[in-house]
């Protein structure tokens, strides 16, 4: 999508040009969303902490292995960077990076919200609150999607706490079975019976109407 692909840019000034920017409820900035492009390749820094944020947090996701300055670098190249239908962003509060949030799998009607992580406390306790507040708006009134899904592990209650102040809904419960490679671990969806898991992959969705009248009663 042009509107995505716009936002990578090559050096972080222009990158931060383009951020958007976090209010919380008393209309102040508290941080911004700045785009990830070719510029985060070779940021040593944003590099360093997006691995071990990963590796802090690797037990909310789908798959699980050793993560690293490099294996980082390859990920926002291949699977960011150069995706038009993905777009990350990094969180930064006070020029601080604290964080990460993104969309992926974007089409002309849906986006899924995906690698909201905060690695770093202080700032403002609703940060991520309102990180996630500002961009479900963008992708609804910039990107124009009439909904926006998201892939939570059912044990990872903080983040289901988070989305539901936002509308998000239970669409679907799938079950999963642990699948042991070289070097990962993978939980992959499957049938029921199948499964050797405890915990599912829950699939969760708000629509922009619900959305705006979550935030907004009024809206109503």
């Amino acid at each position: 999508m042009d509107i995505v692909e716009s936002l990578k840019k090559d050096s972080f000034v222009e990158a931060l040009s383009c951020a958007l920017i976090v209010y919380d409820e008393y209309n102040k900035e508290i941080a911004r969303l700045v785009p990830i492009g070719k510029w985060a390749l070779f940021d040593e820094d944003l590099l360093c902490r997006f691995s071990e944020w990963r590796q802090k947090f690797m037990s909310f996701f789908l798959t699980r292995f050793h993560a690293s300055k490099e294996s980082t670098k390859g990920y926002l190249k291949n699977l960011s960077i150069e995706q038009n239908d993905r777009i990350l962003f990094a969180i930064y509060a006070d020029d601080l990076l604290v964080g990460h949030i993104g969309l992926s799998n974007i089409n002309e009607n849906n986006a899924e919200l995906d690698n909201a992580i905060r690695g770093v406390s202080g700032n403002h306790k609703d940060l991520i609150y309102f990180s996630e507040k500002v961009l479900l708006t963008w992708a609804f009134d910039r990107l124009a999607v009439n909904s926006v899904h998201a892939q939570v592990l059912s044990k990872n209650f903080l983040a289901l706490s988070l989305h539901k102040r936002f509308g998000f809904k239970l669409r679907e419960r799938q079950s999963l079975k642990k699948v042991v490679n070289e070097k990962l671990i993978s939980y992959e969806v499957c049938d029921e019976e199948l499964a050797t898991e405890k915990f599912f992959l829950d699939i969760i969705e708000v629509f922009k109407e619900n959305f705006l009248i979550t935030i907004n009663p009024s809206h109503s």
